[in-house]
């Protein structure tokens, strides 16, 4: 059994466990990153993310993790005879090739980034915390200082010391398909409708040269048989598609958990809830937990503090920037999950791009309200949600 001891360990090798390891790191304190995979970011991601997430996880934009360049998107209403663009500079990311990109960033700052390494138990001792595992059939003890648990919806941290009540995830399916006949390969293409998606929508995220991420979110099953019924009665641009890889996972769409910080850990990412819950979307939210995490973690170990009261400036942090965006689209979940079909096709007639990027990415709707409110049955509506949220 191999023993070894360190200041910080990160649980899981997505956006957010390598952005905490490459700060930790960074700060001096010896670090680990675990990750069970042994070949990481084949999760469920449309792989979209806004032109300004690189800045934060500050690094530039290269052709070997760039898969394709956007200039916005089109949100098509139920019975799609309205669309509503988008507009937004942003990038299809080849997400495996960007996590190891940072990864090896991580490594070259001193962190010692094993794949393949499934942790089993996870307990305290004497101010620290003990992670067993296995790697090759072969079993290993950690000793940590502070473990920063970014290992996703079903992470063993998590289920074991954190009470995460309220935790709704949804199911979501992806095809990588080619050969597909996109109209536009610059735009995103964004369906809605519970006929077609429950409380979800279906997404088509164009990579170039005819491939794309064609995808279902949903609350409830029935995930592969709506997303082939999308794809059939889309047959311009499907008809000649191949489906080249399939991809399924839950998506956690219930907003942050009420706590993530306690003595000597700390949640990342989908095992904290730190998803803008209206899209699913996670890289952008990941990469700013995971990098103020190991910035505060490493601050941590050099004051010899990792008590609870240290670590929640993480907690702080991450919520000054993302705390009201999440609960504001958290909201706007809620609100949308209550209109028809019927409504929704009302509502994007009234509604220009803005409005829903607005809304989408959680920041106030005030004029997109104002614009509905002018609708005697949605204003109906829409003062009985607010008075009943």
């Amino acid at each position: 059994m191999l023993l070894e001891s360190c200041d910080v360990t990160v649980i899981g090798a997505g956006p957010a466990g390598v952005m905490a390891a490459w700060k930790a790191a960074s700060s001096g304190a010896s670090t680990i990153l675990l990750e069970r995979e042994t070949d990481p970011g084949r999760k469920v991601c449309a792989e979209g993310v806004l032109g300004g997430v690189l800045s934060d996880a500050e690094i530039e934009p290269s052709s070997e993790f760039v898969a394709n360049k956007i200039s916005g998107a089109v949100l098509y209403a139920p019975n799609e005879k309205k669309r509503v663009n988008v507009a937004g500079e942003g990038l299809i990311l080849d997400k495996p090739s960007f996590l190891g990109v940072l990864a090896k960033r991580a490594s070259g700052c001193g962190a010692a980034v094993r794949y393949g390494n499934l942790i089993e138990e996870i307990g305290r001792d004497d101010g620290h915390v003990i992670l067993k595992g296995r790697k090759s059939g072969e079993t290993f003890t950690l000793r940590t200082k502070v473990v920063i648990g970014c290992d996703g919806v079903g992470s063993l941290l998590a289920r074991r010391f954190f009470a995460r009540n309220k935790y709704v995830a949804i199911t979501a399916l992806q095809y990588y398909m080619t050969d597909c006949t996109i109209e536009d390969e610059t735009k995103l293409e964004i369906y809605v409708g519970h006929e077609k998606a429950p409380s979800g929508y279906i997404w088509v995220f164009p990579k170039g040269d005819g491939d794309a991420n064609v995808g279902i979110g949903l609350k409830g099953g029935n995930a592969r048989q709506l997303l082939d019924r999308f794809i059939a009665q889309h047959p311009k641009a499907f008809s000649k598609a191949k489906i080249g890889k399939t991809l399924a996972a839950p998506v956690p769409v219930g907003g942050e958990v009420a706590e993530f910080v306690i003595d000597n850990m700390m949640l990342c990412g989908d095992a904290a809830g730190q998803v803008i819950p209206l899209t699913g979307a996670g890289i952008h939210t990941s990469l700013v937990a995971g990098k103020v995490a190991g910035e505060v973690a490493g601050e941590s170990v050099q004051v010899g503090d990792a008590s609870a009261s240290q670590l929640y400036r993480y907690v702080e942090r991450f919520d000054r920037l993302f705390g009201e965006r999440i609960e504001n689209s958290l909201k706007a979940l809620e609100s949308f999950e209550r209109f028809s079909d019927h409504d929704l096709n009302i509502i994007t007639e009234l509604l220009e791009g803005q409005d829903l990027m607005d809304m989408a990415n959680g920041l106030k709707p005030n004029r997109a309200v104002g614009l509905l409110v002018r609708h005697p049955i949605l204003a109906m509506k829409v003062a009985y949600q607010l008075l009943t949220s």
